[in-house]
């Protein structure tokens, strides 16, 4: 598994197989013929790494929209980056 930092640069790999539905991304893995609904919270992380982002920056972009400690953003937003 991949580690990141605050410092990684994260953004998503060439061709994903994404849609949005009702508002929700939903992301298709080919390879393992699974999909996975990404919530919206994470839906808009999906929006907010279409350009490559430190991940720094997008911890700081999401606590300005979103009531919660940095903290947990960081690692939210971690832990989802790492699973995609």
């Amino acid at each position: 598994m991949i580690k990141l930092s605050l410092q990684s640069t994260v953004s998503p790999t060439p061709n994903p197989v994404a849609a949005d539905v009702v508002g929700e991304t939903i992301l298709m893995s080919l390879e393992r013929g699974r999909c996975y609904g990404l919530g919206n919270a994470g839906s808009e992380i999906w929006k907010k790494i279409q350009s490559p982002v430190r991940i720094a920056d997008l911890v700081a972009n999401l606590s300005a929209e979103y009531d919660a400690a940095p903290g947990t953003i960081e690692q939210d937003a971690t832990d989802l980056l790492t699973q995609l």
